[in-house]
């Protein structure tokens, strides 16, 4: 896709299209295997396959198998769950991450080039830094792989792989491959698969990386093949599905006839929302009605200003009370998508923050550190003042302060994001929010989330997140 940072302008024109006819009279060798690894912070050293379980399994690399396996056989590894071989007969190494992964999926690179294999790099991260991808890949894949999958493996097949892939202008969803959730290893995750129905946003937060590569614009697939994806899933036994889209709710016409598709599916569902969808009550029944149990929400903070000066002006704190008691209220639960360190943030933020979710009974909440990643606006803003303290990506992991916070210090800021997180998930405060209620018919459904709360206290006193 056309990547809207400067620094990306110098790949144009990036790809070329290898025709069948193109590769007559060529050298050509076939291309049988392709290893895909999702690399991740903090893997290698004897750090690879960290976790025994996920909580859920993310998209990319089934996503990126089938896309793969239209043309060659795969393995998948994510290397939460298991360490990347780095002896492997494949003939290609595909690497995928994102955040703070990228450094290690760059030493992952140089260590497959060292022993010969032709490396690809992808993710939006590593779209963002291209020049610092570069020196240890052969290719960096920018944007969606659509289209460029097949390009990338005409080029291997004569030896002519391209510095770039991208797309002059983002491919259409339609005609996409039903993910290889075959590959999902079923005893180390969660009871959420995971599935698409969009992809970008259109709303501009100014610290969203996502917003910028999407140019904030929203693409969806026909609604049949995400029924189509849900069906394979359900083929297998499982009958609850997570939505990875950033926001599926942005384009109300699309999103009320795809909820209208999954409710005589039969399955539990939950996605990320922004606020404003619990302000149509006539949606939060549908929602209901269709499965959904939970919405992960992007209220990013408890002060108006913050979210003036972020690009979500339009959405209302005063209004948040009445949006979480109306889900409650027809049983979905929330998730709270928390920010932490916005120029309007005193050191009191932590308090308010674990106030407002014990007073409205938030089940979930996942906090992080505003961090300012290169190619958003609010990168651009904290470099012109000089505030930017650290460039090395290995800590742009959210948990970490890398620039100077308007009303406290580095230090304060991080320490005040881990106590927050202790006492959102201390035994007091998940007592108070799902246990401490009034009686009612989805106690059942809370017993759920009163298990993921114990699951994240046991992450956070080993100072682990799940994101």
């Amino acid at each position: 896709m056309r990547a809207p940072l400067e620094s990306l302008q110098r790949f144009r024109p990036g790809v070329r299209e290898v025709t069948d006819a193109g590769c007559k009279g060529r050298h050509t060798r076939r291309v049988t295997k392709v290893l895909i690894v999702q690399a991740a912070r903090g893997g290698g050293d004897g750090h690879s396959g960290k976790l025994h379980r996920l909580w859920y399994h993310g998209l990319t690399l089934p996503y990126l198998a089938a896309l793969f396996g239209r043309r060659c056989d795969v393995q998948v590894v994510d290397e939460l769950l298991d360490a990347p071989p780095l002896d492997t007969d494949a003939d290609l190494v595909a690497i995928t991450t994102m955040g703070a992964g990228l450094p290690r999926a760059l030493e992952l690179a140089d260590q497959y080039r060292q022993r010969g294999k032709r490396v690809v790099l992808g993710g939006p991260t590593a779209s963002a830094y291209p020049q610092t991808v570069a020196p240890h890949v052969d290719s960096l894949v920018m944007g969606d792989g659509e289209q460029l999958v097949e390009r990338l493996l005409d080029d291997l097949a004569v030896d002519r792989l391209q510095p770039v892939y991208r797309h002059e202008t983002p491919p259409p969803l339609d005609g996409t491959p039903v993910p290889r959730y075959d590959l999902i290893p079923r005893r180390r995750v969660g009871l959420f698969y995971p599935v698409e129905a969009t992809r970008g946003c259109s709303i501009g937060c100014r610290f969203c990386l996502t917003t910028q590569l999407s140019q904030r614009r929203q693409r969806q697939k026909p609604v049949e093949d995400v029924v189509r994806d849900i069906a394979a899933i359900q083929a297998m036994g499982v009958r609850r599905v997570i939505f990875m889209d950033d926001n599926p709710t942005v384009d109300r016409g699309y999103f009320r006839k795809l909820v209208g598709a999954i409710a005589p599916l039969g399955v539990e569902w939950m996605a990320n929302a922004t606020a404003g969808i619990a302000e149509d009550e006539a949606m939060v029944d549908r929602l209901a009605a269709s499965g959904c149990t939970m919405l992960a929400i992007g209220f990013e903070t408890v002060t108006q200003a913050n979210l003036d000066s972020s690009g979500k002006g339009c959405f209302r704190v005063d209004r948040y009370r009445q949006i979480i008691r109306r889900l409650h209220d027809s049983g979905i639960q929330v998730t709270a998508m928390m920010v932490l360190g916005f120029d309007h943030d005193s050191p009191a933020v932590f308090d308010e923050v674990l106030a407002f979710l014990n007073e409205n009974r938030v089940e979930m909440a996942i906090f992080h550190v505003l961090t300012p990643i290169l190619g958003t606006p609010m990168h651009a803003e904290l470099a012109e003042q000089g505030r930017i303290s650290e460039l090395d990506l290995a800590h742009y992991n959210a948990e970490e302060a890398v620039f100077r916070p308007a009303q406290m210090t580095q230090r304060e800021l991080e320490e005040g994001f881990w106590r927050l997180y202790g006492n959102v998930y201390s035994l007091g405060s998940i007592f108070r929010r799902l246990v401490a209620r009034a009686p009612d018919r989805f106690l059942l459904r809370r017993a759920g989330s009163l298990a993921a709360n114990l699951y994240m206290r046991h992450m956070v006193r080993q100072r682990r997140t799940i994101v």
